[in-house]
């Protein structure tokens, strides 16, 4: 359910419902603030705020409780919580956590937005309108992955370089990026939502990334950048990425360096060449890395594999 302008303000709370305001906790002139917040143990009981709260995980895991409901978060996952939902956070003991933080009232967004007031603000509101949620209809966490998740992280961090640095200007770099994040989530949540139109959108894309992963088999062993792959089927790299993990269960690095790997293995049993011929003809171009990589692919080095062939490559 979707809640009128004049529906955000404060409810009444229960005594035991912690309140924090933004006035003591966000405590700039500007009304946003991000952080990096490092902690292990303990929860932070039921509470909630008159500002918008964003939390991407690092590292680590905890619990997020909201609507009765409890969620375990870890790496990669992010939530985004309205002003006045009632949520709870704990932390899993033993398991410290890492994590980006923002918060920010609605206003940072869009300067014309009256929390008492039902008439429409600018455009800038409808990127808020997404996410002014009752408790019941809050999504409690969005899981990121791919190029998607590389693309948050790298927003998040670039925002809390901005915020500590504060050049020039820097306000709206933050508002420009704060909006540029709200949009990647809310079209994740869509695409999560909608699982058969992405379903119909992946059909209409099946005969490239066939096209695309038969190259791969068969240039393998060539630089396969992922930069030059997209520009040679004229795709971008954050879509390209999400269709091939979907279309593979793998991210593209990963799907090479398995055909590699795979390769490799088959020359250690059929060949008598060395193990750094085999690491330049399979398409590495370092063998220490080489031979990290084969080894926690199979569990042995390539020189070990090389030795016990048989018997290692019937238990792997």
């Amino acid at each position: 359910m979707m809640l009128e302008r004049r529906e955000l303000q404060q409810k009444p709370m229960p005594q035991d419902v912690q309140f924090y305001r933004a006035e003591s906790e966000i405590g700039t002139p500007l009304p946003f603030k991000i952080y990096r917040w490092n902690h292990a143990g303990g929860s932070i009981r039921d509470h909630t705020h008159d500002y918008f709260q964003i939390w991407y995980v690092v590292k680590g895991e905890f619990m997020h409780t909201i609507n009765n409901h409890t969620y375990r978060m870890v790496k990669g996952n992010i939530f985004v919580i309205p002003p006045y939902a009632v949520h709870r956070v704990t932390l899993v003991a033993g398991q410290g956590i890492d994590i980006i933080g923002l918060e920010f009232l609605p206003h940072f967004i869009d300067e014309q937005y009256q929390p008492h007031n039902g008439s429409r603000g600018r455009f800038d509101y409808s990127y808020l309108e997404q996410f002014m949620l009752d408790e019941e209809h809050v999504t409690p966490k969005v899981a990121l992955s791919g190029a998607t998740d590389l693309e948050v992280s790298k927003i998040l961090n670039d925002m809390l370089d901005e915020y500590q640095q504060a050049n020039r200007y820097y306000e709206l770099v933050l508002k420009a990026d704060l909006l540029k994040l709200m949009t990647m989530l809310v079209r994740e949540m869509d695409r999560q939502r909608n699982p058969d139109d992405v379903d119909e959108r992946l059909g209409k894309f099946k005969e490239l990334m066939t096209a695309a992963i038969h190259y791969i088999h068969e240039h393998y062993n060539e630089e396969l950048r992922l930069e030059m792959i997209c520009r040679k089927f004229n795709i971008s790299k954050t879509y390209f990425c999400d269709l091939f993990k979907r279309f593979t269960g793998k991210t593209y690095n990963d799907y090479l360096v398995d055909i590699r790997i795979h390769k490799a293995a088959a020359m250690l049993l059929d060949t008598d060449m060395s193990v750094t011929d085999i690491c330049f003809q399979v398409g590495f171009n370092d063998v220490p890395y080489f031979s990290r990589v084969f080894k926690r692919k199979t569990g042995v080095t390539p020189s070990h594999f090389k030795k016990n062939a048989l018997s290692v490559w019937q238990h792997s």
